[in-house]
């Protein structure tokens, strides 16, 4: 594998999804149970706040944005419920990915805040919770407007990692995005379609280059990059 780089970005909800990289929720093996107590405790804490029920589908991450704004304030005021809620919701996030694009967890130590949802079909990995966590302890009422572009090399550990070659065409086609609000760049849906964009850069990238546009990356490609 190349040598990789950490790097975010994000956009407006407008980037046209690939049909083959959608997962329907039946075809996806069942998560580790812990995983699935995280997420199903995310479940019962926003249908009892918004009285919606989420169902993993990447179409509802709204009403969690929506959420994930509200518990900022609260959590501000009780610094003890954030690892709750940022654990809950950040793991019931990296289940939607999980459910949408073959991945599966990378499960090191008992803190969930750690734990990354690593891609099969292109080099791709990041942390849902240390991205949630980030949501909820962002500075309150920074209104400025973000650059996608600003952001792919930043190196921000809630970032995608993502292969040397990879991160620059990410990076590029971020680059064509407008700006987008503070609370746009922190929301789950968001940060989807930045994903949703960076997979379709790689397989486009892949794809010039002459490969397969997917590749088969197992486990063990990821923990090589670790030694």
């Amino acid at each position: 594998m190349n040598t990789k780089q950490n790097g975010a970005g994000s956009s407006p909800i407008s980037a046209e999804r690939s049909a083959t990289s959608a997962l329907s929720a039946a075809a996806v093996a069942p998560p580790p149970p812990v995983v699935e107590d995280l997420a199903e405790g995310c479940v019962r804490f926003v249908e009892r706040a918004l009285g919606v029920r989420l169902d993993y589908r990447p179409e509802t991450l709204p009403v969690l944005d929506h959420y994930l704004e509200q518990a900022r304030r609260a959590t501000s005021e009780k610094v003890e419920a954030l690892p709750v809620v940022a654990h809950m919701a950040g793991v019931y996030f990296g289940e939607v990915i999980r459910r949408r694009y073959p991945s599966w967890w990378r499960m090191d130590g008992e803190d969930p805040t750690y734990w990354q949802v690593e891609f099969g079909s292109v080099y791709l990995a990041f942390s849902p919770v240390l991205f949630v966590r980030e949501a909820l302890t962002r500075e309150p009422g920074a209104e400025a407007a973000r650059d996608p572009a600003e952001d792919p090399l930043s190196g921000d550990p809630a970032a995608l990692e993502l292969e040397d070659d990879d991160r620059e065409a990410v990076a590029a086609r971020l680059a064509e995005l407008p700006p987008v609000s503070e609370d746009e760049y922190y929301a789950p849906s968001t940060r989807l379609e930045v994903i949703d964009i960076a997979v379709d850069a790689i397989r486009s990238r892949r794809l010039a280059a002459g490969d397969e546009t997917d590749a088969a990356l197992e486990p063990g490609d990821y923990e090589r990059d670790r030694d």
